[in-house]
């Protein structure tokens, strides 16, 4: 995924066509917003105007696009299995869409070389990562992990199942072939290793699924219940063919003119995502069900259900549209709420409804500093590891949807 994603990324946010946005219009009882003189604020380096966008810049691009659409139809992890209801660990979801083997979201998983896995399926498209735990510590979790892979046709998906299956296989001395009853067709492998993760490559219509099923119970202990992890593999099989046969593709000669921003959120989102490939994902827009896909958790669903939350923007930081005014400052007063794990800091100068707060728990990978803001329906989180800098941040972000009003 490397250099193709690189470039589509690099011209998604380099090219843009001036577009009208849409806004919705606030309820009668919204609270009102304070006001701000944008020139007071101190936002850095930081661009303060929107970037509006219209259609693909590459096939490349267009190809990550369809995979965003894509994640608005596969059922989520608690949707699969009630248990899995917990948000996964950060290296699980450092990429979600990708448009080739080489990407993170496959080698993160599997140990076969991508070029193997590029003639095994000469079809692949795009594809979409979804995942999550058992249990909010990893030491007691299984994780479930499903990625859906697009294909040009029936026959392309058909073929790659068991052609990746066997390029897996093949990959991994000592791996196990594993009966999957409910559904023959599946290519299945266990890893050599007690405890080790089981995983499941399977077509369905223009689809394969890779399921990726691993206990961290059964791996501290060494020992491995297959049948168990077997049933978990089922429940995927299940519940996600008939989710995404619904997925309305689009037509080959069509990719060029998917819609990149089709309702100008994310010209709002601040830009902090470079084209590098150590950067966590591809800045996209996400329906409300695909942006519980990137922001996990049943607390999430409720806030999305009371706030009234339509699109998730992500480009390094994120926006929410919210149904009003109040739902998009309900946000703000979730996502901004302390606790032991994280204490307050100092909000911006001159940008009075931002909130800001610093994490203090285990640092590994974390990031220190976050910041929240609302403007009319939409509000808006940035972080940083250093406090000026998320506080720089918020107010160039705060500026860019005042500008776009």
């Amino acid at each position: 995924m490397g250099r193709l994603c690189r470039t589509a990324l690099t011209a998604a946010l380099t090219v843009a066509v001036a577009l009208t946005a849409a806004c919705g219009s606030d309820s009668a009882t919204a609270p009102a917003d304070p006001v701000v003189d944008l020139a007071s604020l101190d936002v850095g380096n930081q661009t303060t105007q929107p970037k509006f966008y219209d259609k693909p810049v590459s096939i490349e691009h267009a190809k990550l696009m369809e995979a965003l659409r894509l994640a608005g139809y596969i059922p989520l992890p608690s949707e699969v299995d009630p248990e899995v209801k917990y948000p996964a660990q950060t290296m699980s979801v450092t990429v979600r869409t990708f448009i080739d083997f080489g990407s993170a979201a496959i080698h993160n998983r599997l140990d076969t070389d991508p070029a193997v896995l590029r003639a095994a399926a000469p079809g692949f498209m795009s594809g979409f990562v979804t995942s999550g735990k058992s249990d909010e510590k990893i030491s007691l979790a299984y994780e479930l992990e499903n990625l859906v892979l697009l294909f040009t046709d029936e026959q392309s998906a058909a073929a790659a199942a068991p052609a990746l299956g066997q390029a897996d296989f093949d990959s991994t001395p000592g791996a196990q072939r594993v009966p999957i009853d409910k559904y023959p067709a599946a290519y299945a492998l266990a890893e050599p290793k007690d405890g080790g993760p089981l995983r499941s490559w399977y077509a369905t219509g223009r689809f394969v699924i890779l399921t990726y099923v691993y206990d961290s119970v059964m791996g501290e202990i060494k020992e491995r219940d297959l049948p168990k992890l077997v049933t978990r593999v089922q429940r995927s099989l299940d519940v996600i063919p008939p989710a995404i046969a619904k997925f309305p593709a689009t037509p080959q000669d069509k990719l060029m003119d998917i819609p990149v921003d089709p309702d100008g959120v994310l010209a709002r989102a601040l830009p902090t995502v470079l084209a590098d490939s150590a950067q966590a994902g591809i800045p996209g827009v996400y329906d409300r069900h695909g942006g519980l896909q990137v922001v996990q958790g049943a607390d999430e669903e409720k806030l999305f259900d009371e706030a009234g939350v339509d699109r998730v923007a992500w480009k390094g930081n994120y926006i929410y549209r919210a149904r009003d005014a109040a739902g998009a400052a309900k946000i703000v007063e979730a996502h901004s709420a302390t606790s032991r794990l994280f204490r307050p800091v100092a909000s911006p100068p001159n940008l009075p409804n931002a909130k800001c707060r610093k994490y203090t728990g285990p640092a590994f990978g974390a990031i220190s500093h976050y910041c929240y803001v609302s403007y009319g329906r939409f509000a808006a989180e940035v972080s940083a590891n250093q406090l000026l800098d998320a506080q720089q941040r918020i107010a160039a972000q705060y500026a860019i949807l005042v500008n776009a009003h």
